[in-house]
């Protein structure tokens, strides 16, 4: 029987190849992350760069639990579709609904979401009519507030046995929600927090807005595409959340009035680090 051998030059180029090849077969898995518009959670900085707390906590996260995330911008819905074919990696801030299941995967949460109840200061002057309500009962029962949400949220499991709140008007944007509040057409808004923080500080108009009830702590998680991670690298996603730092007092939710939900965490998310 004979040997057949690569020619002396056909052997340097596959050496080379593989050399080449090498650092790519070495480097982390990459995973292909969504993201959308949605600041403070993600949004490109003043320099250009891909930021937000969910930017940044995920790719900490995957990092520490040996991937090497790579953001892509797509709309919400997009990406819950391309995950649930198999075309996306990973979705930040998911909830693990029922109807996800069959098709995805998801961490422990990484950080909760705080909904609240804003309203207007008071004219000076004026009589507020918020000082009279002072318990959750008074508010729920109260006839005549205007108060709106964002369309198809539930940011309170009492809703059903709160009138108040169950008769909010619902529209299709926070901002939307922002301008009517500030314009008093309304008398209070339900929002989730840290949006509301951020628009109102780049209207410059948190002074003039305060927060009247606490209303849910919403545990968010990272939802990953089945096919994307076996349940031995999932176990590293959720060792790395829980290595994670302590809470940051930063972001926290607002002092409220009332408290609607008394059992929750007490700080909406936790410190980042830059990377």
């Amino acid at each position: 029987m004979t040997t057949r051998c690569l020619p002396h030059g056909r052997r340097l180029t596959l050496m080379s190849l593989l050399l080449l090849l090498a650092p790519t077969l070495q480097a982390d898995p990459s995973l292909t992350v969504a993201w959308s518009h949605w600041p403070p959670f993600s949004q490109i900085d003043d320099k250009g760069q891909l930021d937000g707390l969910d930017v940044s906590l995920t790719r900490q996260i995957l990092q520490r639990a040996g991937f090497t995330p790579k953001f892509r911008e797509f709309p919400w819905a997009r990406a819950l579709h391309l995950v649930e074919h198999d075309q996306l990696d990973v979705a930040m801030a998911a909830l693990p609904l029922p109807e996800r299941q069959s098709y995805a995967r998801f961490s422990v949460p990484y950080r909760q979401s705080a909904y609240v109840l804003l309203s207007n200061n008071p004219i000076p002057g004026h009589q507020d009519r918020w000082d009279k309500l002072d318990n959750l009962a008074a508010l729920c029962n109260e006839k005549g507030l205007k108060i709106g949400k964002l369309r198809g949220t539930r940011p309170m499991h009492q809703m059903d046995s709160c009138p108040a709140l169950k008769m909010a008007t619902e529209y299709n944007a926070d901002d939307r929600l922002i301008d009517l509040l500030l314009a008093r057409r309304l008398d209070g808004v339900i929002m989730e927090w840290q949006y509301a923080r951020y628009r109102l500080a780049q209207l410059g108009a948190e002074r003039f807005i305060s927060c009247q009830l606490l209303l849910h702590h919403q545990p968010v998680s990272l939802m990953f595409a089945k096919n994307s991670v076996s349940e031995a690298q999932l176990l590293k996603v959720n060792e790395a959340i829980h290595a994670l730092p302590k809470p940051h007092s930063k972001f926290s939710p607002p002092s409220c009035r009332l408290n609607a939900d008394p059992g929750a965490a007490d700080l909406l998310t936790r410190t980042l680090r830059k990377h």
